[in-house]
């Protein structure tokens, strides 16, 4: 059985949606999650390894590295355009079982909902495979549309704080950062952290 992430509008699967592939590939591997990408986003803007450490500090904290994915080079077996990832887009499907041993959704968060999913089955030991041959269309509100409003925004921004120190609370961390850019070494790893222009904490 598998489970996917709930259209709340803004996310359309098209007529070329490859469905199929995402259910062959919980069918014959390890995966307990299958991503894809949207057709109007690059995944490499948001598709990323992630990592608990103290990178050279005193701090705890938890980085992510997007664009670190396809240099690692896991692909999945006998889907050689597709590799192992830690955090994608919200656009995926997946094991129900696996999702409900590790609590499903958390009733707390609105949005960034699935970057917690993805956390918690990683601490748990589960795989993600992100296939950017499996598209949908996300459809957000754009920028200048009535859509696109100061409620709209400051909703987004409430929300955003609220995801970030629920993670440092339930993992005990000082601070989350995103960094380009990032190399890997031959296991597939992140290398150490070096800052570089592109570097964001939150």
């Amino acid at each position: 059985a598998v489970v996917s992430t709930q259209s709340t509008g803004d996310m359309m699967l098209l007529n070329t949606t490859e469905l199929g592939v995402m259910i062959d590939i919980l069918d014959t591997t390890d995966a307990t999650a299958v991503g894809g990408e949207y057709t109007n986003q690059p995944s490499t803007s948001f598709s990323s390894q992630m990592k608990f450490g103290y990178f050279g500090g005193i701090m705890r904290k938890l980085g992510f590295f997007p664009g670190t994915c396809d240099k690692a080079n896991r692909t999945v077996p006998n889907y050689p355009t597709c590799v192992q990832c830690d955090i994608n887009v919200n656009a995926f499907m997946a094991r129900t079982d696996s999702i409900l041993s590790i609590g499903g959704w958390d009733p707390e968060l609105t949005l960034l909902e699935h970057k917690d999913v993805f956390i918690r089955m990683k601490a748990a030991g589960y795989k993600l495979a992100l296939c950017r041959r499996v598209r949908v269309k996300h459809a957000k509100p754009v920028k200048g549309s009535e859509e696109y409003s100061e409620e709209y925004l400051a909703k987004r921004k409430l929300n955003y704080t609220r995801f970030y120190q629920l993670l440092k609370n339930r993992y005990n961390i000082e601070e989350i950062f995103f960094t380009y850019k990032q190399e890997v070494i031959d296991k597939g790893e992140v290398m150490y952290l070096n800052k570089t222009d592109n570097w964001r904490r939150c």
